[in-house]
């Protein structure tokens, strides 16, 4: 989408953290720009930060129903949304003694929860806005907020980073599906980010029965120093920003992250050997259904 001045867009978990930075630089851009969030207070509060803010609707990313409604407010207010930042999310967070939620100890309510908020919730949002695009064939683009989460998976976080790979493999799909009729789709994988996202991620968690059993709800002052040294989300909008400009595939605001995505991509270039079974290969049909011409196009 080269021009931007003047479209709609809308971004959800936009009151606080990278979606309060994408609100500030697309509106800063010319962009008219609505918010959803599931946080009242984030909401009641998002305008004063936010001058020439178009509108502020609450929304469950996860129920269907809420999306359908908070679309019709928004394009009442502000005409068709042809830019949707599914931004939206959820942390799963740590013990009270603080160990990490590994696998072994997860309370199945965390699992199903991250899963639902940051997986199903960016289904839920694609689905929902790809659907009035196609039907008025006139383009736009989604972008999909995954993670380096979604790229690598270290150890103590496989819910998150199930998650986040998910909307990974979700945004590539997508963009093959879309890229015919006009229609972008990209994927922001950001590394450190200040966020409110500890907080709002145990407010959510506290809204679902089991999902907290142990978790903690207070901040320790180690991460609280930490987080307030992580890049300003203001810087990470505008990436998001040229990003939509160029239609790129992939967005990623930390270059540290390389060594690690490579190491994990030789690991599985060294896993290809011979075929299980002599002499075997996949017929041309599912050979080529596995094929997606998206990767191809994407900058080199």
């Amino acid at each position: 989408m080269e021009r931007l001045i003047g479209r709609t867009a809308l971004i959800t978990g936009g009151a606080s953290g990278i979606g309060m930075g994408m609100a500030k630089a697309f509106l800063a851009a010319g962009l008219k720009v609505g918010i959803a969030d599931i946080n009242d207070a984030a909401l009641a509060a998002a305008p004063a930060a936010l001058p020439g803010l178009g509108i502020a609707v609450k929304l469950d990313v996860s129920r269907s129903e809420q999306w359908e409604s908070a679309l019709n407010k928004v394009e009442t207010a502000l005409g068709p949304v042809e830019i949707l930042c599914n931004n939206a999310g959820v942390g799963q967070g740590r013990f009270a003694d603080g160990r990490e939620t590994r696998v072994a100890e997860m309370p199945e309510a965390l699992w199903r929860m991250v899963l639902e908020i940051n997986a199903t919730g960016t289904f839920l949002g694609a689905r929902a806005v790809a659907a009035r695009m196609l039907a008025r064939g006139q383009g736009g683009h989604i972008v999909n907020t995954a993670s380096t989460g979604g790229l690598m998976a270290p150890g103590g976080i496989a819910a998150y980073c199930a998650s986040k790979f998910a909307v990974v493999g979700l945004s590539e799909s997508l963009r093959a599906e879309l890229a015919p009729a006009g229609i972008g789709v990209s994927v922001l994988c950001p590394g450190g980010v200040r966020s409110n996202l500890f907080a709002s991620s145990v407010a959510v968690r506290a809204g679902i029965p089991g999902a907290s059993a142990g978790l903690a709800t207070i901040g320790s002052d180690a991460l609280r120093h930490e987080q307030a040294q992580r890049m300003d989300p203001l810087f990470v909008g505008q990436k998001v920003l040229r990003a939509i400009e160029q239609n790129a595939l992939y967005i990623i605001p930390h270059p540290e992250y390389r060594e690690h995505i490579e190491e994990r991509h030789v690991a599985l270039v060294a896993a290809f050997g011979e075929s299980a079974q002599p002499g075997y290969r996949d017929t041309d049909v599912t050979f080529e259904r596995f094929r997606n011409p998206e990767y191809a196009r994407a900058p080199r």
